[in-house]
């Protein structure tokens, strides 16, 4: 796992200088949206290393232990629990920063933040997870399926 966190970037800077706006989170915690959106999307982490399997295994190993949420191959808007996993190529790469994000999509702003905020908790050392309603964000393209089990 030390290895992962190393290859970690900040997902909320590299938002920020692809010219997506978020507000100013604390150190430690999630960028949320609101509890009620129908089309969320929560990056739960970013990398530059290429190795997609560590991090989709630590974020099915936060799944597991959550017997609650149902992951699903697409997800329904206004159905809470139910979470769509999906890695993105970042569309704008720039200097060491993330190329790939790995991301839950979910029909209920409020389980993907609490899905963000598990994820946090059980990778404290990561950096800010960003949730974001209203589908896919312009800076991810080309989709693909999540591995690690999800």
């Amino acid at each position: 796992m030390k290895k992962m966190l190393l290859g970690l970037v900040t997902v909320g800077a590299a938002a920020a200088a692809l010219g997506v706006t978020t507000a100013p989170v604390a150190a430690g915690s999630v960028k949320t949206t609101v509890d009620n959106c129908m089309n969320a999307l929560a990056i739960l982490m970013a990398s530059n290393t290429g190795n997609h399997e560590v991090y989709w295994q630590a974020i099915a190993g936060v799944v597991k232990v959550h017997p609650h949420w149902t992951v699903v191959p697409e997800y329904e808007p206004m159905i809470s629990q139910k979470i769509s996993f999906k890695q993105f190529d970042v569309k704008y790469k720039m200097n060491n920063g993330p190329t790939t994000a790995y991301t839950a999509q979910c029909g209920h702003g409020a389980t993907c933040n609490e899905l963000a905020r598990k994820v946090l908790i059980a990778y404290p050392d990561i950096p800010n997870p960003v949730v974001f309603c209203g589908g896919v964000p312009h800076i991810l393209e080309n989709p693909s399926s999540a591995g690690g089990g999800l």
